[in-house]
């Protein structure tokens, strides 16, 4: 089951299941323990993103390449750091770039983030969406 997080016509955030051809149906229950699809259609106003993270926490210099790219040795322990919760946009959003940056060059990055809800070790794919 895909899961999307959206804004209703009430301007309510829900949760609903995203099926192959587009179209979402609401979601009862809590999405990290129990739920289920209604297979009542939703309402979408606004794709939101999936989540609304009290705090984002990051791992740098997680792969060599990265690291070389940089410059950077390869560091023996994990580099962790941490952005604003602010940073994680609902699709179609703008970027807002800050208007003091020090230089015009602004570095972007693809990043993945992974939630899983419950114990998880060699899934296959069958199961993966489960």
């Amino acid at each position: 089951m895909k899961i999307v997080r959206y804004l209703n016509d009430e301007g309510k955030a829900q949760f609903g299941a995203q099926h192959e051809d587009g179209s979402v149906t609401r979601i009862e229950g809590c999405i990290f323990s129990e739920h289920h699809d209604t297979g009542e259609a939703a309402n979408v106003c606004k794709l939101l993103a999936p989540v609304k993270p009290a705090a984002v926490l990051c791992i740098g210099l997680n792969y060599r390449k990265h690291a070389e790219e940089g410059g950077a040795d390869i560091p023996e322990n994990p580099v962790l750091f941490m952005k604003m919760p602010s940073t994680v946009q609902n699709p179609g959003d703008p970027i807002l770039l800050p208007t003091k940056l020090k230089s015009e060059a602004v570095d972007y990055e693809c990043e993945l983030a992974v939630v899983i809800g419950r114990d998880c070790k060699n899934a296959s794919k069958a199961d993966a969406l489960d």
